[in-house]
């Protein structure tokens, strides 16, 4: 089987962004339309872990965190991107240990905002941005925390 894909970026050893999300598959298609419209279609790097940006900022073991900033490491080497796009989800399963129906929403927007530091600080010129995705009447809804 060949797959199409973009000649012009198979060439290109820097990418636009790294997107850090859950790996839950409920979230991929509304993942995937979200990257596309920050205009990062084929465009980014991904990293997809059971909740998201948790293993930064409150990891259930000390080597899920050192594991994903080695990875966040070794991408920023490789391909040089300015951006980190971290979407975490409402009705995670990874936090299941932490939030409640009452206060997931405050969960979930501190350890983001915790993330934004520990992204930014150790990587020059790289900004983090953070967005919370969330069921709505008509999908999935995706809002920025700041």
């Amino acid at each position: 089987m060949v797959i199409a894909g973009n000649d012009r970026l198979v060439a290109r050893s820097t990418c636009q962004a790294l997107l850090i999300t859950c790996s839950d598959f409920r979230f991929k298609t509304a993942e995937r339309r979200f990257a596309r419209s920050l205009g990062l279609d084929d465009d980014y790097d991904l990293i997809a872990r059971p909740g998201g940006v948790r293993s930064l900022v409150l990891p259930r073991t000390i080597a899920a965190r050192d594991t994903m900033l080695e990875e966040i490491r070794l991408l920023w080497g490789l391909h040089k991107f300015r951006r980190v796009i971290a979407v975490n989800h409402l009705s995670c399963r990874a936090y299941d240990d932490l939030a409640t129906s009452e206060n997931e929403l405050e969960v979930h927007t501190d350890h983001l905002r915790r993330a934004k530091d520990v992204i930014e600080r150790p990587f020059a010129g790289v900004r983090a941005e953070t967005y919370l995705a969330k069921p709505a009447a008509s999908g999935i809804e995706v809002v920025r925390v700041v």
